[in-house]
């Protein structure tokens, strides 16, 4: 049986402990290594919060808030999960293709920046609905609809 990454679960990382192995290492008293081992944080992600950090100029928190880039904030994500909800309460289920132009229509009319990609398709992208489904993973299930019969509606 493969190995499943289902049950793993990482602990959060600590914006201080980042922040200080980045001020040693632009002081130059550690390497990448040495504050990974150090500061018990994985290479890769000290690494990447350092790029962001001489890039950007910003601070850790704020950097952790925007690795993840999303379309909708919160109120707008939690509207359209409203109106995926409303039309299954009556048994009238949306397909997978039908929430991602909803999402790709919503975009549009509060002139929300995305991706030009939505545009030629008509349609928001797969990522987009994989982030959304596990953020409203208890409320809403996002799959292939399938036929109810009458004598199973209330």
């Amino acid at each position: 049986m493969p190995r499943s990454n289902q049950n793993k679960k990482t602990a959060p990382l600590d914006t201080d402990k980042i922040e200080n192995a980045i001020r040693l290492l632009k002081e130059r008293k550690l390497t990448f290594h040495g504050a990974s081992k150090h500061f018990q944080i994985p290479r890769t992600c000290l690494r990447r919060y350092h790029s962001y950090a001489l890039k950007e100029g910003i601070s850790v928190a704020e950097i952790s808030k925007n690795l993840v880039k999303r379309v909708f904030d919160d109120k707008q994500e939690l509207m359209l999960a409203n109106y995926i909800k409303d039309p299954a309460a009556l048994q009238f289920f949306l397909t997978l293709k039908e929430v991602k132009k909803l999402a790709y229509q919503v975009a549009k009319v509060n002139q929300i920046k995305y991706s030009s990609r939505w545009d030629s398709e008509k349609m928001a992208g797969e990522y987009l609905l994989r982030l959304f489904g596990k953020r409203f993973k208890d409320d809403i299930s996002l799959r292939k609809p399938e036929a109810t019969s009458l004598a199973k509606i209330n």
